[in-house]
């Protein structure tokens, strides 16, 4: 059986710790040599703070993926963690919340850059010759501004920024199996939509 873990975001949150652990060095090494040492105790809690929303919460990230995953067994019911079923005759309803901030759940796609054609037209007249070179070098600094706005808007947002908002704030992607005894709560699973369509074969789903 295919198993569904909680780690969709596993890429964001290195990337995600990795910064933070970058900038939490910086704080705590080279800060006295920027900023003045009165700001010494608010360096200390900030380098703190990136610490634990950087490399600390990516370990009980990990952690929570190792520790509860889900698989589906049509003839049996849903196998947590491979230890215990929730037999289909205890689940009454499969309920899904996709992200408050995209459309789709689960990694980010990075769509393909493209700055545009750049067309000079032609050179008619003799005197167009001598600003080759000005309109190279202007079509240079558009593109690079264009890739730059690229990558923050589509790169680091998308696959950083969002990620990080739906695994700290209540906008990711959330499934709940309704069960006679109480609620599992899943949250940024992988292939969810392969799971749900698993899900939909023997009990009623609502995605929202």
């Amino acid at each position: 059986m295919k198993e569904y873990r909680q780690n969709s975001h596993t890429f964001s949150l290195a990337f995600w710790a990795l910064l933070c652990t970058a900038t939490a060095i910086v704080l705590f090494v080279h800060s006295h040599r920027i900023v003045s040492r009165v700001l010494r105790t608010e360096e200390i809690l900030a380098g703190v703070a990136l610490l634990i929303f950087g490399p600390a919460a990516f370990a009980v990230y990990l952690i929570r993926a190792r520790r509860l995953w889900v698989s589906v067994d049509q003839l049996q019911g849903i196998v947590v963690s491979g230890r215990r079923t929730i037999s289909w005759d205890d689940i009454y309803k499969v309920e899904r919340r996709r992200p408050a901030f995209r459309k789709n759940s689960g990694p980010a796609e990075v769509p393909a850059f493209n700055a545009g054609a750049f067309d000079g037209g032609g050179c008619i007249d003799p005197g167009c010759g001598a600003t080759v070179g000005e309109f190279f070098l202007g079509a240079l600094i558009v593109i690079a501004a264009l890739f730059a706005l690229w990558v923050i808007c589509f790169v680091f947002v998308p696959l950083v920024i969002l990620p990080v908002l739906e695994v700290f704030a209540p906008f990711g992607d959330r499934i709940k199996i309704h069960t006679r005894r109480g609620t599992l709560v899943l949250r940024d699973l992988r292939n969810a939509d392969e799971f749900m369509a698993a899900v939909s074969a023997r009990r009623p789903v609502v995605e929202r």
